[in-house]
Parts: C-alpha cells; structure tokens; sequence
C-alpha cells in the first residue's frame, strides 16, 4: 500500500503541468476583451492574449542587486518560482505563467496553490 493511497486527491496537486492548467477557464483577466470576440471563443481568447511573453516585466534577484526581466525569459530560466492559484475549475492568478509555460513546455510543471471554489467571474 502506498502513502498516497489514504489521501484526498487534491492534497497531491502542489505541482500541475501547464498543459492541463490552460484547459482550465481562465478568470479575473486583466485585458478588456475585444467586442468582436464571439463569446464561445473567449477562453481561448484570454490565453491566447496572455502568452504575450514581452507583456510584463518582473523583478528578479541577482546576486544583491534585483533588475528587472521580461516574464518569459525569466520563466525559460528558472522556471515558475511563485505558486499558480487555482480553483477546482478554473484560474484565479497566474494566467501568464500558465499561457507562456504551456507554450514553452506543456508538461512543465508549476507549483499550484488550490484557493476557494468560487471565481470573480461567476
């Protein structure tokens, strides 16, 4: 019998492949959409619209000192540091790391934090 087997799911899921989070309906997006987006394509939309890796610079530690990096070159460097939050359906924050992660490497796994139930969107 493994450890795992006595827990919930869920309690294993600190670590998600950004393939499978960018399936998840993305909430709370920072952008206005475009009128002329249907509303059947707005999922997609919003991913789509959140894999602009110059978008967002980020602050970033070297040595003493921290200097700003674009947020895809610093996710190609070092990964996803700060933890994606999710919902049981859907993303709260992080829709950036995931978009710009799942076009980088689909199975690169981030680190994940599972918030309330809810969305803003909802």
């Amino acid at each position: 019998m493994s450890s795992s087997d006595a827990l919930h799911p869920q309690q294993l899921q600190m670590f998600m492949p950004a393939g499978e989070l960018i399936k998840m309906k993305a909430t709370s997006h920072p952008t206005s959409m475009p009128h002329d987006v249907p509303r059947s394509e707005e999922n997609a939309w919003k991913w789509k619209d959140n894999q602009q890796e110059d978008k967002y610079l980020v602050g970033v530690r070297e040595g003493d000192e921290v200097v700003a990096e674009r947020i895809g070159e610093s996710i190609r460097k070092r990964g996803v540091i700060h933890p994606v939050e999710v919902g049981p359906d859907h993303v709260s924050e992080g829709h950036h790391r995931i978009a710009i992660s799942a076009g980088i490497d689909p199975t690169r796994e981030l680190p994940v934090l599972h918030g309330p139930p809810w969305s803003w969107d909802s």
